[in-house]
């Protein structure tokens, strides 16, 4: 007997329907696809019981005439393509004709549809990815599909969908991310009878973000804009001060198709520079126009993922549009103290203001946080320290806090600058500056410095010598697990070179996340922030006005290395009100 056998339509459906169908959010995504691409100004989804029960997509788009409505349901029947040169141009979202075969295939599914033409709509009812009926029916121009008992028929899969709550969430990422990518059409998203999310058709993408995120993220957003001949980039990225602990605020969208991109995803955040503190991630809806003969949206079974022609082009527009979108706006954090914080942390954040602001206007030294001094003078002149190229950053100095802040003050605002935080910046930037002009001069050592690595570090040091070259680290094989440094970079002066050459090890060990240029900026932040002066450091006028008239010229004075902020402001009429001067 032949041993290869050809697979009835039914199981191939359902074998399909394992890669596109994956859970209740797959058959969303499919059906409001395929909504989209019909035209549809107005989509409501409804689920109930996560949508293992039902999911019904209503839209008004085109509609079909009943013979297409019977197609539909066919494997691989599409009216997206024809040729397979139509691959390369691909503009709509679904074109493969898999979706619903594989849906019919493992649900109860209803569908009924009439043209703008059509006195009647047509009506088809599939079980199993078997016909059960067919029939006119009158009905309002466009589409209605239902899906009733999803994996009905397939138990084990069932089985290993998450809870309720999980794939509920699920869909709603899927509606928000299609409702965000087409600010032309009006979605509505009903759970269990209850409506759930609803974004109106005038709803710009501004006031669709506030509706998913809230006031505050919408409040923060920045509009970013890159143009080349065959890229385009817009959209919004909300301010640094606005982040959260994971990666799930950053929505991508290449031709209006939502679409996960590790490299990209990264471009974004290598934007913001040291704007960012480690760990923490920016709101960001990125929308990438590109010819789309330039990108592949076929290599991935749910159409997740596209491959660009050139990516690392495409992640420099991205990383370009959102570096000159941060350079061109105030991103000053403002601390406010009506803010809705209760109990002891809210009394000791006032306290510790009320505190400050009593002691500026003191005659003599005045006690603050931990019984530190405010050295203060009213006979004391501190020169204006302004920015030549921002307007908004200036202040007249009033003096050192804590040996370790620089209080201030500009026509509305109180300013605290964390000197440790300015120094290292400005440090960064002269290191950067240097390197970038003439490249990085090199000191060899009298006594090679030797370091003892693992078997793992030993190879990413032999696969990437040119590297530690370029840095200005001069390595070399000094027995089985030892390396000897024969010369450093003059930048890192007297310190040892382990701990340097580990940092890069580090770097190098997760490629994905790591290039040259990063590398060179973490070193030369490590570099700056050990040489900066520290909290606890006390100041002379004139070291405060040098270090002041360095920080308000930098490229970047909104962040240390680390992303840290070195200067905040808080508004006078915010003092009023904790004095109740003001209501």
């Amino acid at each position: 007997m032949p041993k290869i056998n050809i697979l009835p339509d039914n199981v191939a459906n359902q074998i399909a329907a394992g890669e596109v169908v994956a859970r209740p959010a797959s058959c969303v995504k499919e059906l409001l696809e395929n909504s989209i691409d019909a035209g549809a100004e107005n989509i409501i989804v409804s689920i109930d019981n996560a949508g293992k029960k039902k999911i019904e997509i209503k839209d008004d788009g085109f509609g079909m005439e009943g013979e297409d409505l019977n197609n539909a349901f066919l494997r691989h029947a599409t009216s997206k393509i024809k040729t397979i040169e139509d691959l390369n141009f691909i503009e709509t979202l679904g074109f493969r004709g898999e979706a619903l075969a594989s849906i019919a295939s493992v649900a109860r599914v209803e569908a009924m549809t009439r043209t703008q033409n059509s006195d009647t709509g047509d009506f088809i009812s599939i079980e199993g990815g078997a016909t059960v009926r067919r029939e006119k029916r009158s009905s309002n121009k466009g589409t209605i599909i239902s899906v009733k008992d999803l994996f009905y028929n397939t138990p084990a899969r069932l089985k290993f969908l998450k809870s309720d709550y999980t794939e509920e969430a699920n869909i709603i990422e899927v509606v928000l991310n299609e409702a965000l990518a087409r600010t032309n059409i009006s979605f509505k998203l009903v759970i269990d009878g209850k409506e759930n999310m609803f974004f109106p058709k005038s709803a710009s993408l501004k006031d669709r973000v506030r509706i998913a995120a809230g006031r505050e993220v919408s409040d923060a957003l920045i509009e970013i804009s890159h143009f080349t001949d065959n890229v385009k980039v817009t959209g919004f990225i909300a301010k640094p001060s606005i982040t959260r602990l994971s990666r799930g605020p950053q929505f991508l969208f290449v031709n209006s198709r939502c679409i996960q991109n590790r490299n990209i995803s990264y471009a974004v955040y290598e934007g913001y520079g040291t704007l960012l503190m480690k760990g923490k991630y920016p709101y960001a809806y990125i929308f990438i126009d590109i010819n789309p003969s330039l990108v592949d949206v076929n290599v991935h079974p749910t159409k997740a993922e596209v491959k660009f022609k050139d990516e690392r082009f495409v992640y420099n527009c991205v990383r370009l549009a959102v570096d000159e979108a941060l350079k061109k706006n105030e991103l000053t954090p403002q601390a406010y103290f009506d803010t809705g914080i209760d109990g002891e942390a809210a009394g000791a954040i006032k306290q510790g203001a009320q505190q400050a602001v009593n002691g500026f206007f003191a005659n003599e030294s005045a006690p603050l946080w931990n019984n530190q001094t405010v050295e203060f003078s009213k006979n004391a002149v501190m020169p204006e320290t302004r920015s030549q190229t921002r307007e908004y950053l200036w202040l007249k100095a009033l003096g050192q806090v804590h040996k370790t802040y620089i209080v201030g003050e500009d026509d509305d605002n109180l300013v605290v600058i964390d000197q440790h935080a300015a120094h290292e910046k400005a440090l960064y930037e002269k290191i950067m500056d240097t390197i970038s002009e003439g490249g990085l001069k090199v000191q060899e050592l009298l006594i090679p410095e030797i370091i003892e690595v693992t078997p793992p570090e030993k190879r990413v040091i032999l696969a990437n010598n040119d590297v530690f070259i370029k840095l200005g680290f001069y390595i070399e094989e000094f027995g089985e697990r030892e390396f000897k440094v024969s010369a450093h970079p003059v930048i890192i002066r007297d310190k040892a070179a382990a701990p340097f050459v580990k940092d890069i090890i580090g770097k190098l060990m997760d490629k994905d996340k790591a290039d040259e240029h990063d590398i060179l900026k973490h070193l030369c932040a490590t570099v700056a922030c050990r040489a900066a002066v520290k909290a606890g450091d006390e100041l002379n006028g004139a070291e405060m006005t040098e270090l002041l008239n360095n920080f308000v010229e930098l490229k970047d004075p909104h962040s240390c290395p680390h992303g840290r902020p070195p200067i905040i402001k808080i508004p006078f009429d915010e003092i009023e009100k904790m004095f109740k001067r003001k209501l």
